[in-house]
């Protein structure tokens, strides 16, 4: 059966294709520097057209087998210009000289299931390389994102260890779907959300909030991240592509004598800044006069309604800063790096471990501690047609973090003269809350992270390949959030919840690649399928009243199950899909993708979906006339594409009707089943049409290279849990919203090569995006759920709200508009106050290398706005409030835009107007890094290859208006909600040293 199949797609490839004598031909070669004959390791030498790939060795050299008599070697290595030198029976030995590269362009570029260069890509796609990961001490790897990518927004929500970390490509396009992107590793699907949902109990009480699953994923591992934006980069991948894909390369082995390298960082970090409150004599002084203004004498009488122990009882001239009592402790961190790596031409592997232990900001016992061990092994037959490539991870971390969340936004607003012990030496439980004995909760999560790729790949013929790549990933997450007695307000049970999550993911993809040229004209055809299996198993159970604070931990230790749930689902994802590339004399470019995708998610009528798209590009640069008249431009692109892409980012068995135990709900001493969902399996992929139109240049021999690109992406038929009367049984289902959603922008970016000698080089980068987003259209709108939420023609991320015309210089009473927008005792509580979109953001940098040493520093900045955290007038309640109150209306201060100091109770309207919507817009010295590289003399006496000492500096200082109402211009306020886990981002020193012999 084998032998007919090859033989009819012989017999079906043989008139079109121009079959060379299969004759083996060994050809060797030195590749080197130029400018003074150095030699070049691990450069990539490729048979032009084929898989056959080798790398030089550690001194240059190479060895390659070709099976036709005649060819083109490809040699690559990034920082020199690619060359092409073609070969035939007589060349024997070849010594190849590599020049300096004065551009990026013909660096090799990966997209979806396949490479290419920056100068021949049709898409729009923003790269980040291992060097710029390595010059930034963090964590998360998606932190070394911020700024750097157009088109790219990137915010730290929570600055401790495995905190999360939002991710949004080019908008938002759903208005309930998951917004989250693709991410593949080694092409293999890593799922990027976090295990507990926005409001799991899990998340909501954890100070950490909800862990980004990417603090699984070593940065010192990656050799590449790559963010797909437009259709033509993203529609290979169908409906996953909708957000945008982030394909995340690990390091290769490489070719040579077995070389040892190490890499040891020592660090601490504080947090980047702090909210300005009042302090203690300014506080005391609001207080007085708003028992003043209202007529009313503090009592020191706990009965009395007039009871002030903050102006009666406490010290009024101690005072504590209880942001910096909570949030401002020095964390320390060690990282280590170590690898092993080598092999002959043929197999190469390597072999990496990874150690990181880290403190936290956070005031009591914290520490975060990540440990992991990668593989990877490559191999080539000896006649270059059967490659493996095999490559599997593991990386357990564990964090425990004390866990004050029960009260946090009121434990930094405290009165500064809060006493935590009374004068009996008792811990002061005045308004349920004592942030020093809160600190005893725990948060334990401990993850078990495995990530494996097997990728095969066979050279039928030489211009016909078949690939089969697989992978399987698995995470496990085991979390306790324990509340002992001495951490709750007298008379409160103690509790434990403890919660586990496991996901795992199955994928195979087959593929079968087909290249031709025909005179000058390059065809590459390339055809898969998809099958993928995801299984997901979570357990939680709530516990109470243990009567040994040490066995909290353990379950059987309760006297009370509070509650208990279980929960597993089961994904299937299958499709089939192709794309044709078009190039034409390296000038005229076409790249056509079509894919039909398959989701369990939706019902049988509805499972299916078809998508695709088309980019074209013009290489202007390699035109005739150009080269001849207009020599100063080195590269010109013009580009384009259009297409579309799905999103099935709901839960599973959405389209069922299902039944479920609410776990803590007894009836008779029974357990109860009651309907959770009520059926619909009429609804349909989300869709999103995408349009790009991009322009490149290099200008002065690529000294300057200027990229721009404006998008337009229209989403529709919005996939939301639409409302239901109460009296169905059931508040919402699973439907379509008759809604468009509209985002559109521009982005451009710029790199100057200023300098360019051989002791002395200095550039410089920078980019800019101008986000768009609005409700384009949405039908029946008014008589919708969503007529309060959203406004037509502005951003779905609107802060609505009552809206203030000032205060009123006579009374010092706010004055807010009715709906007519006129000043009006009834305020209206849906004006469009602000969004929180950013109008724009980027950053720019500077890379100077002067002999051996270099020094990079990159700034990130955003225009935005957020909410604040003003929840009371000036002086009302035992609360601090921000410094920004204490400029309230006094009858010698009547032009202010704060109220004066009262006790009246602030209501919803005060914290939900615009008076409490900030400017928080932010220039963020992102990153620092100076290294010096010790001389090759140096280096021959101690006998290794490279040595380099660095120092590291991370979100050093930030310029903001630091008067807003919030903690944090990056990560907003500190709240007790689960969207609000907002710690701080930190910043960060580190010194390093890096080794290789």
């Amino acid at each position: 059966m084998k032998k007919t199949i090859i033989f009819i797609v012989l017999a079906t490839l043989c008139p079109i294709l121009k079959l060379s004598a299969q004759t083996n031909n060994q050809i060797s070669g030195r590749v080197v520097t130029a400018n003074d004959g150095k030699a070049l390791p691990s450069a990539t030498i490729n048979i032009k057209n084929s898989n056959v790939t080798v790398q030089s060795a550690k001194d240059g050299t190479f060895t390659i087998l070709a099976k036709t008599a005649s060819g083109t070697l490809t040699i690559r290595y990034t920082g020199y210009q690619s060359q092409e030198i073609g070969f035939n029976t007589n060349t024997k030995t070849l010594e190849i000289k590599m020049q300096e590269a004065n551009n990026s362009f013909d660096d090799i570029q990966v997209i979806g299931y396949g490479k290419t260069t920056k100068r021949l890509n049709t898409g729009s796609i923003s790269t980040i390389n291992a060097k710029q990961i390595e010059e930034q001490p963090v964590t998360n790897v998606l932190s070394a994102l911020s700024g750097r990518m157009p088109g790219v927004f990137i915010q730290t929500t929570n600055g401790l260890p495995g905190g999360n970390i939002s991710v949004q490509i080019r908008g938002k396009g759903s208005i309930a779907a998951g917004t989250d992107p693709l991410y593949i590793v080694d092409g293999v699907p890593f799922e990027g959300a976090s295990p507990n949902g926005t409001n799991n109990a899990v998340s909501t009480n954890n100070i950490a909030g909800n862990i980004s699953p990417l603090n699984n994923i070593n940065p010192s591992d990656i050799e590449s991240i790559n963010v797909l934006k437009d259709a033509d980069a993203t529609a290979i991948y169908g409906s996953r592509g909708a957000n945008g894909v982030v394909l995340i390369t690990t390091k290769k082995a490489k070719a040579g004598e077995t070389q040892y390298s190490f890499n040891l960082q020592q660090g601490f970090s504080r947090a980047a800044s702090s909210p300005k409150l009042m302090n203690l004599q300014q506080y005391l002084e609001v207080r007085r006069e708003a028992f003043q203004n209202d007529n009313r004498i503090p009592s020191a009488d706990p009965t009395s309604t007039n009871y002030a122990p903050d102006l009666t009882l406490w010290s009024q001239t101690e005072g504590t800063d209880w942001p910096a009592y909570l949030l401002d402790n020095t964390a320390s961190f060690t990282d280590l790096q170590g690898s092993i790596s080598g092999g002959k031409n043929n197999t190469t592997f390597s072999v990496s471990g990874n150690y990181r232990s880290e403190g936290a900001i956070l005031a009591g016992v914290n520490n975060f501690q990540r440990g992991g061990i990668q593989t990877q092994l490559n191999h080539t037959s000896s006649n270059g047609k059967f490659t493996l490539n095999a490559r599997s991870s593991l990386t357990k971390q564990s964090s425990v973090f004390a866990n004050p969340v029960l009260n946090l936004d009121r434990s930094y607003l405290r009165p500064p003269n809060f006493p935590l012990l009374l004068a009996n030496g008792e811990i002061n439980w005045y308004g349920n809350s004592n942030i020093q004995a809160e600190l005893d909760a725990t948060s334990k999560t401990s993850t078990d992270n495995i990530i494996s790729n097997l990728a095969l790949s066979y050279q039928l013929l030489p211009s016909l390949s078949l690939k089969l790549n697989s992978g399987y990933t698995k995470t496990s997450y085991n979390q306790k959030l324990i509340f002992p007695s001495s951490s709750l307000p007298p008379g409160s049970l103690n509790t434990t919840s403890f919660s586990q999550n496991s996901g795992q993911s199955f994928i195979v993809e087959p593929q079968i690649d087909y290249h031709i040229r025909i005179k000058e004209l390059s065809v590459n055809l390339m055809a898969g399928a998809t099958y993928q299996n995801r299984t997901n198993d979570s357990q939680f159970i709530k516990a109470n009243d243990f009567k040994v604070a040490s066995l909290m931990e353990d379950l059987g230790s309760a006297y009370t199950i509070e509650s208990r749930q279980n929960t597993y689902s089961h994904y299937k994802y299958a499709s089939i899909f192709g794309r044709i590339n078009l190039n034409l004399k390296n000038q005229y470019l076409i790249n056509a993708t079509i894919r039909r995708d398959g989701s369990s998610r939706f019902g049988p009528g509805n499972r299916y979906g078809n998508f695709g798209s088309i980019g074209a590009a013009w290489v202007f640069s390699n035109n005739e006339f150009i080269k001849d008249n207009l020599s100063w431009i080195s590269h010109g692109k013009i580009r384009g594409s259009i297409g579309t892409s799905g999103n099935d980012q709901i839960g599973d068995y959405q389209y069922l009707s299902t039944y479920s135990s609410p776990g803590g709900n007894l009836y008779q001493d029974g357990v109860t089943i009651r309907p959770s969902r009520i059926s619909n399996d009429d609804f349909h992929w989300e869709s999103t049409t995408k349009a790009n139109i991009g322009l490149e240049i290099g200008l002065f021999k690529e000294k300057v290279l200027l990229t721009a690109d404006y998008y337009r992406s229209t989403s529709r038929d919005q996939l939301v849990s639409y409302s239901l009367p109460r009296l169905t049984g059931f508040s919402e289902y699973q439907a379509n919203l008759p809604a468009v959603i509209l985002n559109t922008g521009l982005e451009m970016s710029i790199e100057l090569k200023i300098i360019n000698r051989s002791n002395l080089n200095w550039s410089a980068q920078g980019n800019i995006s101008i986000p768009k987003n609005r409700l384009l259209s949405f039908e029946n709108f008014e008589n919708s759920s969503y007529a309060q939420l959203y406004k037509i023609g502005e951003d779905l991320t609107r802060i609505r709200g009552y809206q203030t015309l000032g205060v009123d210089p006579a009374t010092g009473n706010m004055i807010y508009a009715g709906q007519d927008g006129n000043a009006s005792t009834t305020p209206f509580d849906n004006f469009t106050l602000g969004k929180l979109t950013p109008d724009f953001y980027g950053g720019f940098g500077s890379s100077l290398t002067y002999q051996n040493f270099e020094l990079n520093v990159f700034a990130q900045f955003v225009r935005q706005q957020s909410k604040g955290d003003l929840k009371r007038l000036p002086g009302t309640g035992v609360f601090n409030n921000f410094a920004l109150t204490y400029q309230r209306w006094t009858p010698s201060n009547r032009s202010t835009t704060v109220p004066k100091a009262t006790l009246a109770s602030t209501g919803v309207i005060y914290p939900n107007s615009s008076a409490n919507v900030f400017n928080t817009s932010y220039l963020r010295l992102k990153n620092i890094s100076l290294s010096y590289r010790f001389k090759e003399a140096f280096l021959k006496q101690i006998k290794v290859n490279s040595l380099r000492l660095y120092a590291e500096a991370q979100n050093l200082f930030t310029i903001w208006n630091s008067d807003a109402a919030v903690f944090d211009p990056e990560s907003g306020v500190v709240s007790t909600t689960a969207l609000g886990r907002n710690i701080p981002p930190v910043k960060t020193i580190v010194l390093g040293l890096q080794l290789n012999f």
